[in-house]
């Protein structure tokens, strides 16, 4: 139906949210303090200070009550702001801060995590000009789980199995004829690299073989220092690791 008069225009967007929204409520997701302001505010250049600010935003959002239909879906995501002062009387002081206490809410962090119910109210000033309107924490509903988040990344499954297993392999046929590997860790213990190439080029096991030319190389020992087997002192003479 057509207008005439502007008085009966609506707001449309995130003002009519905010001016329809009564009460809903929501997964807190984030709190962050900032600041705005700290512009100039008359002709002889005097600054006004920065104002700071506190930001909640919601997920999961479920309005029960409103004025009126809503322009746009918060269902999955809702912020709002609440001017933050020091001084007795505020908004923040005596209706927000008075609010958390009441829910048992320790600020900024013990609102994350909690599903919570915000309901708007009015805190009247002496003057007209003073009058706020503002959400403030009506009731914690229930933690919300974030079980999964954690445990999707334990710190103890890089403890592999493998490790555990090798130490006792490599013991058991170490220096074997069947073992050539172990056979290479055995004579590289105590040498420096150049002094275990030379040793593995005059042992009669592994003349001919594969492995020493991945010995001369110096891939063998790289491979052996990778298995967690043996590293390299501080004297450049390859030690045991057990």
């Amino acid at each position: 139906m057509p207008i005439y008069n502007k008085d009966e225009a609506k707001s449309g967007g995130f003002q009519q949210v905010r001016e329809a929204i009564q009460v809903f409520e929501g997964d807190v997701v984030k709190v962050e303090e900032g600041r705005w302001g700290g512009q100039l505010v008359n002709d002889q250049g005097k600054p006004r200070p920065p104002k700071e600010y506190f930001e909640i935003e919601t997920a999961n959002n479920v309005v029960v009550e409103a004025t009126e239909d809503l322009s746009m879906d918060i269902s999955e995501s809702f912020s709002f702001r609440v001017n933050m002062s020091e001084y007795s009387g505020s908004f923040w002081v005596d209706a927000f801060l008075e609010s958390a206490d009441r829910s048992k809410i320790l600020l900024p962090d013990g609102l994350k995590g909690n599903r919570v119910t915000f309901r708007k109210m009015t805190l009247e000033g002496s003057e007209e000009k003073y009058k706020v309107t503002n959400f403030v924490i009506d009731k914690v509903v229930k933690k919300v789980a974030t079980a999964p988040k954690i445990v999707a990344k334990p710190v103890a499954k890089p403890v592999v199995v493998p490790k555990v297993a090798q130490p006792a392999a490599v013991e058991a046929t170490e220096g074997g004829e069947d073992d050539p590997m172990g056979l290479a860790l055995s004579l590289a213990i105590g040498k420096t690299e150049q002094q275990f190439r030379s040793a593995a080029g005059l042992h009669p096991q592994l003349i001919g073989s594969q492995l020493l030319p991945l010995i001369k190389a110096g891939l063998a020992s790289q491979a052996l220092i990778a298995e967690g087997k043996m590293v390299l002192g501080e004297d450049n003479k390859y030690q045991k690791i057990d």
